[in-house]
């Protein structure tokens, strides 16, 4: 683990003008591959730098100098921001970034995948315009969710560009559900009778996308938690 140094930052305006980022925010930390590390407070904003603490003052994993991480914290107007950093220093307690990069342009909806699995229903309205009435809907498993889609398992088969209503999706506890009409996009080889449909959501509202956000960031933060519990029996 790195202790804090004198490092040279990167020549860099200034961080809370272009990112938004002030002491006392909170910000998601999370791996290039999307998975949370944990939820930090902002304590200081200096120098082109970020010193990050654990939100409830736990201690931090230890960390490799000049790791690359995803910062994701939510601003206004402008939502759920995503940018790329690096670690510039460490202690059980702190975490220092510097070299901020807005590369993620196309994530800053936070388009994060999470696993899930609730089981619900799914009626094809597609097919109930081709073939006749509506069939009763038919009981399937969300595999998965992003702000973009969701993977999802079914005995039932359906095509790709399909278009399904899926409802009552629990996400978290004091949540309302969810609903969504998906489109399926990619359908998988049948194993055990099941198949896995890969679906977009259709016309999803700004407002119904950011609720989305939030269920899956409560979701990404009790998993770590869980994981947290888990390692210190």
């Amino acid at each position: 683990m790195n202790q804090i140094a004198d490092t040279q930052l990167s020549p860099q305006a200034n961080v809370t003008a272009i990112f938004g980022l002030r002491p006392d925010m909170t910000v998601e930390v999370l791996t290039m591959e999307n998975r949370l590390t944990f939820v930090g407070k902002v304590e200081t904003v200096r120098n082109g730098a970020v010193v990050l603490r654990e939100a409830r003052g736990d201690s931090l994993p230890p960390v490799m100098y000049n790791k690359e991480v995803k910062l994701r914290y939510f601003q206004g107007e402008r939502g759920n921001v995503v940018v790329n950093a690096r670690v510039c220093g460490s202690t059980n307690l702190i975490w220092k970034v510097d070299r901020l990069e807005s590369k993620y342009t196309k994530e800053q909806r936070a388009f994060f995948r999470q696993s899930i699995s609730p089981d619900t229903a799914a009626l094809c309205s597609r097919r109930a315009g081709i073939n006749g009435p509506a069939k009763k809907a038919a009981p399937c498993q969300v595999l998965d969710v992003s702000a973009g889609g969701m993977l999802i398992s079914s005995r039932e088969e359906y095509m790709v560009n399909d278009r399904l209503s899926i409802t009552g999706i629990y996400l978290a506890e004091g949540l309302e559900p969810f609903s969504f009409s998906c489109q399926v996009r990619r359908a998988g080889e049948r194993d055990m009778g099941v198949a896995r449909y890969g679906c977009q959501f259709e016309s999803l509202s700004p407002k119904e996308q950011d609720r989305l956000l939030r269920a899956i960031f409560i979701v990404q933060r009790e998993e770590i938690r869980n994981q947290k519990d888990r390692d210190e029996i």
